[in-house]
């Protein structure tokens, strides 16, 4: 070994890995293969020296197949050209020889079994880069060649040889040491085509790595190679040195180790040139490469991804990529720390199906430890919906991804990788799938014409779907870190402008208004959504977006419609807007389905007085600076709004009055029921909203607190000629004789619907809607309500007479009488409805009976009724309960009307108000056995009970028509759902019936009351009785009386089995009712549906379930043993006898009783369940001298047990008390202190199925 080199030699190389510079030992041997001591010389150091995992002598041969492996001879024939293989090995954990070459040899020897030890494992791998001999590398493409300064000292400069080729770069001290691999190099040709030029004199740079190995291992003939495919990324260093540069990162994935070399040339084109082939060859190699990441890193990478809950192995992708930091340093440095920056700057790159997560690389850790996801490395991830830029770069690997939450900073992502065109296609890809049909996108998009082209080739259309909502929600919920599950609306149909969608308060009583995340994320979801007609957030708060501002970033306010037209207002001003303006501007103007938008109670602050001009203006609502712009220059297409219950400012009012003056505005509804409007503001509106004469369709001014005129009002309504649907309930007016609306200006319009209510109606107001309702420009109204209006039974039954041109001639039409006088004249009201003169639908509620033979009189008219269809009378108020004449009534009712489809008679049980027709109402459901027409019954809150819910099953097993029946809140225990339920086993057409939740936990609480009440007293009656018993007890057995007792008491633990026993028992109850509800829905929509529920075959439908005695029955059988809390007896009294024959005696009777268990216990269990029902009373004697003869015949001739008749005998007490000792557990003790062999000793069981109580002694020791 030559002593020059020993001392390199020894130094520690940092490019030990399948990614380092290695050694080409294998390529150039120069040790004689005759000398043996120089061949053991290499066995000697070989510890010492780090393995070289995969180098050049590794890589596959492009001209031949790689079946040479170590210490095996070379293969005798010429290689055949194979294509090139760029998989690289996948030999995990195999033990690798390094080869130490001496330097003095002279020769190379042709012998082929003296060729050298390689860097590669000695067991061949699946994969093989390439040949073990400088053949394999002589015999490939040489892409580029020439000399580059690779990095610097103080006092040196260094320049190596680069050759690229089709799958390396390798280095070389000189061109000479190149040719002696690649001979090609030093031929005329090459050598006047490679760039040997002399390079800049100027100080370079290298990263730590380079420095240190350079100096240490590549000294002498020691020649370097990295592997294509492990290059990261190559990029361009710019700064303000004088010199030119490109860094190349790369990483070994056998060990997880990055490293980076940095390239400095003299001229801009030579770099280039440089940086483009070695990017065009890398980026072939990850081409033809089918794992270009490693099966390790992919399944830790995916395993972080999955613990984030955003994995799925059909989105999921992984690149490798650089970091760069946010500035480039101008000073070199070759410390170590340069070293750890770079390392931790590699990392991976995760697409999943939310986010973008940034993974450090896996270190590598000792064999004998296990991988736990808490040792991996943290990550940052990046909701894909937060993404505001994407940049490529044109001249090298470099990208940059910017995220963005709402009201905070942008996150700039500075990195670089060989695929960053594919990220920014996957990116592109996952935008476009969960926001479809967004045009244009929230971000900037720039990336070279190359990737656009790669973008356009694999780009599928993605259009709006039912799933598009949710998908696209979802996504913008995990991307403000908002959980998607407290986000509710519902989707509905109406007759107009549907489908209607309406978000819902969150159901979190924690949380019952959603914050500005939540908000902004539904919002946007919504953006270009072309499902929905209607987009309704009544009922939301929205003051948590009004005079917020989002100042880092503009980058999703929307500046086109989705037709790409500007909107018609300033960018500064669309900018500067707070958020709530601009996601409703948004939401009007990218849909063009979108027609309605309802805010009704959206916004409950206050606007400010305004009336000095020094003081600020108030911003108002925010939803008027929205809309109307928008609809004064027709740039949106919804034209009816809803403002309901907002207090409009002055603010508000200029927005309105601009829009509404203009006549290309367009306004087809327009709803400010409860706005605030006084005299003015009224005025105001109504006047401007002449212009909309032609197209205003609704118009809802009710509850404000204008108080109106009817001469100034009806001439300024009368000007809009098309007018459907107008509300002025609750409307303040003076009093006089005119009509607040006039039957002319009725009779001009086409109504759909007129809402008066809450209005006082003065009879020139009725009779000019009777002239109406009489006139056939009429025959379009379907909803007519005039409830709380003052009207007497005469005036309501004169409309009635009005709008039905002849008898038994159903007016299909909505009635609401609410809250009228109509016990005035209830004679005529009464006869309207009996005479066939109602409409189909009419509304009766909330009326206060003075006598209750009005209300059965009403109930007779609805009886012969034949035009009625739907039917609410709920909440009436009779002076008492029912009587037994409005029963009848009710059930004839029930009985002979043969018109009803649905009857709502549900009762009021508030605090405030109770209004019940009592319990004879049962007795009246009686008559639907009979009814062949009512499908929807509800009768809610009338406090049904046990034996209501008996009776309604009773009818649910003869009546086939009934097909929902609403019954909440009536106080029905387990056994009345029972009942329910097992009539569902006869019953086909019911198809919903509510699972009783109230009631469940109703009878929860009451439950746990009941036990708890058992466990805190004991009733004295019980006490008494049972002392007594105790003190003849104990004297027949020639012991002293007992005087104290302590009482029975249940635990804890028996609390909660009961509970539990109630819970499964609901629960199997409305398991049931699920499976028989879903057989009669598949028998309705015509599907072959058995009728047998299979799973009710071990059912029997026809029994109750435990009542409240049986299940703490129950609970005593089933429950812990205790010690204190269960003895029945002083210490005094248990001393019965110490013997060991008394003993064995009761271990012998514990014995038997244990074995006589089952059927003992089945006895006392149902003895002592019908024990409080039937028991005798009076009848009974308590004397315990009653002779034994007459207890005899007590128990013959009562019900009475066996085993409580023999007790009685033993003892010689009366059956009562017998039975009180075994309710007790008194008798089971009892047994326990029997002598054996007794004929009438009764054999009871003990207190627990498994342990016997044990029972104290006086020392305090137990006793068994």
């Amino acid at each position: 070994m030559q002593t020059s080199s020993s001392k390199s030699a020894r130094r520690k190389t940092l490019f030990g890995g399948a990614l380092s510079l290695n050694p080409l030992a294998a390529l150039t041997p120069i040790h004689d293969a005759d000398a043996p001591k120089e061949k053991a010389a290499p066995k000697t150091l070989q510890k010492r020296r780090a393995s070289s995992f995969l180098d050049v002598s590794r890589t596959s041969s492009p001209f031949g197949p790689d079946t040479y492996s170590p210490r095996s001879p070379a293969p005798s024939a010429s290689p055949v050209p194979s294509p090139i293989d760029t998989r690289g090995a996948r030999i995990r954990n195999v033990p690798r020889i390094s080869s130490w070459v001496s330097a003095r040899s002279q020769s190379v020897s042709d012998d082929p079994d003296d060729e050298p030890l390689s860097a590669v494992s000695s067991k061949a791998p699946s994969v093989n880069w390439g040949e073990l001999h400088d053949v394999g590398l002589r015999s490939r493409n040489v892409l580029l060649h020439g000399e580059v300064q690779t990095s610097s000292t103080l006092f040196r400069k260094k320049k190596e040889y680069l050759v690229l080729t089709e799958t390396h770069i390798v280095r070389f001290k000189s061109l000479q040491k190149a040719g002696e691999t690649f001979t090609e190099l030093l031929s005329p040709l090459h050598r006047s085509s490679s760039f040997n030029r002399r390079h800049s004199q100027n100080p370079s740079f290298g990263s730590a790595q380079d420095f240190q190995s350079f100096v240490s291992d590549h000294s002498g003939d020691r020649n370097v190679g990295t592997p294509l495919r492990q290059i990261i990324a190559v990029y361009q260093l710019v700064d303000d040195r004088p010199y030119f540069a490109f860094e190349i990162s790369y990483i070994e994935e056998e060990s997880n180790n990055a490293y980076s070399m940095t390239l400095q040339f003299g001229s801009p084109d030579e770099m280039r040139t440089w940086l483009k082939s070695i990017r065009v060859a890398a980026n072939r190699v990850r081409h033809l490469d089918g794992y270009p990441i490693s099966e390790q890193n992919i399944r830790l990478a995916a395993r972080i991804v999955e613990r984030e809950g955003d994995y799925d192995p059909n989105n999921f992708a992984l690149y490798k990529v650089i970091q760069r930091p946010m500035g480039h340093s101008k000073a070199a440095s070759s410390s170590t720390d340069d070293l750890t920056k770079v390392t931790s700057s590699v990392c991976f790159l995760a697409v999943g199906i939310h986010k973008v997560h940034l993974i450090p690389v896996f270190k590598a850790r000792q064999r004998s430890s296990s991988p736990n996801l808490l040792s991996y490395p943290h990550e940052v991830s990046f909701g894909l919906l937060t993404l505001t830029s994407v940049r490529l770069s044109d001249s090298d690997d470099t990208f940059e991804l910017v995220f963005r939450m709402p009201m905070q900073k942008p996150k700039t992502l500075l990195m670089a990788s060989l695929a960053a065109g594919d990220i920014a296609t996957r990116l592109h890809h996952v935008d476009h799938f969960l926001r479809p049909e967004w045009d244009p996108r929230p971000y900037i998009f720039l990336v070279p014409e190359a990737v656009k082209a790669q973008i356009n080739a694999s780009l599928t259309p993605q259009t709006v779907d039912e799933m598009s909502l949710d998908r696209t929600l979802c996504a913008y919920c995990i991307a403000y870190n908002v959980p998607p599950n407290i986000i509710r609306y519902q989707v509905t149909y109406p007759n107009e402008d549907w489908p209607h969608f309406q978000l819902l308060p969150p159901d979190n009583p924690r949380r019952p208004v959603y914050g500005p995340l939540e908000l902004l994320a539904v919002m946007r979801a919504l953006r270009y959504n072309e499902t929905f007609g209607t987009i309704s957030f009544a009922g939301i708060q929205l003051d948590v977006l009004n005079e917020l501002y989002d100042r880092f970033g503009a980058d999703h306010v929307c500046t086109r419609t989705k037709r790409g037209t500007p909107i018609n207002l300033a960018v500064e001003d669309l900018e500067r807007s707070c958020l709530l303006v601009q996601e409703i501007r948004a939401l009007a103007v990218t849909s063009r389905k979108v027609r309605r938008m309802d805010f009704t109670s959206c916004i409950s602050r206050q606007p400010a007085d305004y009336v000095d001009e020094s003081k600020s203006k108030d911003i108002g609502c925010g939803i008027v600076e929205a809309l109307f712009p928008l609809c004064k220059y027709q740039t949106t297409n919804v034209d009816w709004i809803v403002l309901n219950n907002i207090q409009l400012g002055e603010t508000d009012l200029d927005y309105l009055i601009a829009a509404a003056a203009e006549k290309m505005c367009h306004f087809r509804g327009l709803e400010m029921r409860r706005c605030g409007l006084n005299e003015r503001k009224m005025s105001l509106v109504l006047d401007a909203l002449r212009t909309q004469e032609n197209t205003l369709e609704a118009i809802d001014i009710s509850g404000n607190p204008a108080r109106l005129v009817p001469a100034i009002f009806e001439p300024q309504l009368s000007v809009f000629g098309y007018i459907r649907i107008l509300n002025l309930c609750n409307v303040a007016h003076t009093a006089g004789p005119e009509p607040l609306v006039k039957a002319d200006t009725l009779l001009a319009w086409r109504l759909h619907a007129l809402n008066l209510s809450g209005t006082v109606l003065n009879n020139e107001t009725v009779d000019a809607i009777s002239i109406y309702l009489a006139s056939p420009q009429s025959s379009s109204l379907r909803e007519l309500r005039v409830d709380h209006t003052g009207l007497t039974g005469r005036q309501i039954a004169q409309l009635m007479f009005s709008m039905t041109s002849r008898p038994s001639s159903s007016r299909d039409l909505l009635m609401d009488v609410s809250q009228n006088r109509i016990e005035t004249f209830h004679d005529e009201f009464c006869a309207a409805i009996s005479q066939n003169y109602a409409p189909t639908q009419l509304i009766i509620t909330l009326v206060d009976y003075e006598e209750e033979s009005n209300f059965a009189q009403l109930i007779l008219a609805i009886a012969k009724n034949k035009t009625i269809r739907q039917l609410d009378i709920t909440k009436v108020s009779l002076p008492n309960d029912a009587s037994e004449q409005t029963c009848q009534a009710l059930e004839r009712m029930f009985t002979e009307n043969d018109t009803l489809v649905s009857l709502d008679m549900s009762g009021e049980n508030s605090k405030l108000e109770i209004a019940k027709l009592g319990v004879g109402i049962n007795k009246a459901l009686c008559g639907l056995q009979h009814n062949k027409s009512l499908q929807v019954l509800h009768i809610q809150n009338q406090n049904l009970g046990l034996q209501g819910a008996s009776t309604l099953a009773d009818v649910l097993k003869v009546n086939q028509t009934l097909t929902e029946v609403h019954c909440e809140n009536n106080g029905i225990p387990l056994q009345g759902f029972t009942d329910l339920v097992n009539s569902l086993h006869y019953n086909t057409t019911v198809r919903w019936l509510p699972p009783m939740i109230e009631s469940r936990q109703e009878t929860l609480r009451q439950t746990e009351m009941a036990v708890k009440n058992m466990r805190a007293d004991t009733s004295h009656h019980d006490k008494s009785k049972t002392s007594s018993l105790r003190n003849k007890v104990a004297i027949r057995m020639g012991k002293h009386p007992v005087e104290r007792h302590a009482p029975q008491q249940l635990s804890e633990q028996d609390v909660q089995a009961a509970l539990r026993l109630v819970e499964e028992s609901w629960d199997r109850q409305a398991h049931r009712l699920g499976l028989y509800l879903q057989r009669n829905s598949n028998l309705a929509a015509g599907i072959d549906t058995p009728l047998e529920v299979e799973e009710e075959q071990f059912e029997r439908p026809y029994e109750r379930p435990m009542s409240m005695g049986r299940i703490l029955e129950q609970v005593q059988i089933e429950r812990t043993p205790t010690v204190e809390k269960d003895m029945m007896f002083e210490p005094d009294a248990l001393s019965i006898d110490t013997t060991r024959s008394m003993t064995t005696t009761r271990q012998q009777n514990h014995r038997l009783s244990q074995e006589d268990w089952p059927q003992s216990h089945g006895q006392s269990f149902e003895h002592d369940q019908t024990w409080f029902a039937s028991r005798p009373g009076s009848a009974r004697t308590m004397d315990g001298n009653e002779p034994s003869e007459r207890r005899d015949t007590l128990g013959q001739e009562s019900d009475y047990d066996a085993v409580t008749v023999a007790l009685a005998k033993e003892l010689d007490v009366s059956l009562e008390d017998a039975q009180t000792l075994i309710d007790t557990d008194f008798a089971s003790r009892l047994a326990h202190m029997s002598p054996v062999g007794s004929p009438t000793s009764p054999t009871f069981p003990p207190a627990s199925p498994t342990t016997p109580r044990a029972l104290p002694i006086r020392t305090g020791r137990t006793q068994q």
